[in-house]
């Protein structure tokens, strides 16, 4: 039980304006309209708790070389300056716990 709560809370990440996001990672398949696979990549998925109660979540995708692929569906209705931010510090992160 331990070990599934230190895994839970080591997946979130602080923003320059302290805001606080959890997320999660799963593998994504990019599907054309024919059917074909055309990327496979990590979907992270944001949430944050508002202190108003209201909830602000969003899916970014990530390719296994650590580029990130912009699905504009999924961006239309989040403001761009948050996606830098989360992209930033996923980046920042990732690259810390590698060195």
């Amino acid at each position: 039980m331990r070990e599934s709560l230190k895994h839970l809370f080591s997946n979130q990440v602080i923003l320059e304006d302290k805001r606080q996001f959890f997320y999660t990672i799963k593998p994504y398949e990019l599907i054309n309209a024919l059917g074909t696979v055309i990327a496979n990549l990590q979907e992270y998925s944001f949430t944050q708790k508002e202190p108003a109660g209201e909830a602000f979540s969003c899916n970014l995708y990530k390719t296994k070389d650590g580029n990130w692929y912009d699905i504009e569906e999924a961006t239309i209705a989040v403001e761009k300056k948050i996606i830098r931010m989360l992209k930033s510090a996923i980046d920042a992160k990732e690259n810390t716990s590698v060195s």
